[in-house]
Order: structure tokens, then sequence, then C-alpha cells
């Protein structure tokens, strides 16, 4: 009934796992989510760091963000962006002081003038037991011992332990490493989670253990999604995040079309 995608990605994979319902409207019937200021915040600090990992790193300053910032903002028309979102938090000047804010705050994990990344938003194409897989890592270095460090900023706030096991919370950096290894036959020692706004750096030692996990579960996903499509049947996970859930808020998950 569907055709199953050509490549999953870490991200879709979540998708999946959040709401198969929500999977489908966003991928075959091709509704998408309209940018939250959540959204934008993360990529707008997302493509400003970026580039400041592209300086010479001691150009890599206060300053230097806040010009940057000015630079992209002007460039890739964010103020049109955020003026455009359906449900703002806030004006142009919060969005601006809230992103700069949790640029700055990546000085509170790190010395920029000390980092070294060797790659950024780097494409990877694999396939991990039989499953086809595609995505981007924000950040990768290598090493002394040749090992890969995967790193990705979040803007949001830190999940609750009670309800996200590392395997969970790591899971797309735990699949990256998965791929990368795939790819390019190197192993990954080190993940790294950067929540910028709580200024908080959580990481994990990546284990034979973990990496099992995370391949049971892109296997047991990809099964789940072929029957799926074979059958036509997404089913609709309600939990309490349906209250965040674009789909329901509009009418087109089937949980709450006539609610």
């Amino acid at each position: 009934m569907f055709t199953p995608p050509d490549y999953l990605s870490p991200s879709s994979i979540r998708l999946y796992q959040d709401c198969p319902q929500k999977f489908k409207i966003n991928k075959f019937d091709n509704i998408k989510e309209p940018p939250s200021w959540a959204t934008e915040l993360g990529t707008f600090t997302h493509e400003v760091l970026e580039h400041l990992y592209l300086l010479d790193p001691s150009e890599r300053t206060h300053d230097s963000v806040k010009t940057l910032a000015g630079q992209l903002w002007a460039d890739n028309g964010w103020e049109e962006k955020v003026l455009s979102l359906d449900e703002p938090k806030g004006d142009i000047k919060k969005f601006k002081q809230t992103a700069f804010s949790n640029m700055i705050n990546l000085w509170n994990l790190e010395n920029p003038q000390e980092t070294f990344i060797d790659e950024m938003e780097l494409e990877v194409e694999s396939e991990v037991e039989g499953v086809r897989m595609r995505g981007f890592i924000d950040r990768l270095s290598i090493s002394d011992d040749e090992t890969a460090i995967i790193s990705d900023y979040k803007t949001g706030r830190v999940p609750n332990p009670r309800y996200n096991t590392p395997d969970k919370q790591f899971f797309q950096l735990l699949a990256y490493a998965l791929m990368l290894e795939s790819a390019n036959d190197v192993q990954t020692s080190q993940l790294d989670l950067l929540y910028l706004t709580e200024s908080t750096k959580k990481t994990l030692e990546v284990t034979p253990a973990l990496l099992a996990t995370a391949m049971g579960t892109i296997v047991e996903t990809k099964e789940a999604l072929d029957n799926a499509c074979n059958t036509g049947e997404f089913h609709c996970k309600v939990t309490n995040l349906c209250d965040w859930c674009h789909y329901k808020k509009t009418g087109l998950c089937p949980a709450f079309a006539n609610k």
C-alpha cells in the first residue's frame, strides 16, 4: 500500500517510534509540521556555531559570535522566518537574546579556541544490519587514538533521566556511530550532547552493549515500518506528547479528528 523510504535517518527512526501515524502524515502524506519557535531557535544557533568553528581558533570569541549572528541573520532572512511563525514565544528581540545566550553558553561547556573539530555537518550513508541509513553528523572529532567523538548541540532542556535512559537519550548519536563504522570503518569512543540552554554537557562512553541496543532499535523499527507499509496501518501512539503535536491541533490526526 505504501512504498517504504529508500533510506532511514536516526531522526526518522525516532519519529516513527514517537508515533507511526505522525510518521505517515509527515513522510507519506507529505504534510510537514511548520517551523516552531524552538526549531528555528535551534537551527539559527547551529548555523552560527558552525560558522564560528570555521574561523581560526584565535578568532573564536564572543564578539565573533555577535558578528556572525548579525551577518547570518541578514543574509538568510531570519527576521522574516521568525515573524512568520504561527505561535511565536516572543518578539524578535527575545528570539535574538535567547539565541545569543545559548551561543555564549558554549563557553561554559568548552573553550572554542582549544576545541578542534575535523568535520561538521558530515553526510554519512551506510547500511546497518541491512537497513540503509543516511544522515548528517553535527560535529566529528578524531582523537589521538584515531577513534571518533561525535557531538551534537541541543537548545532544548535536559531530559529527565527518569524517562530517558542513556540508550534513548543518545540513540541518534549511537546510530551515527554505527553508520560511521559501517561506512568508514571508524570506531566511535565518545558521544557528547551539549545542552546550551542549561550549560550542561552529557557525555557517554560508547560500549558494544549500547551499540547493540541501538542496532536492535534500528532493525525493529525498519521491520515495523515495512509491515505498516504493507498493511497500511499506522497506529496512533496517544501520549501526553500529543498536546504539542501539530497534527492534533489541526485535526489531521485520526485519534483526535472528531474531538
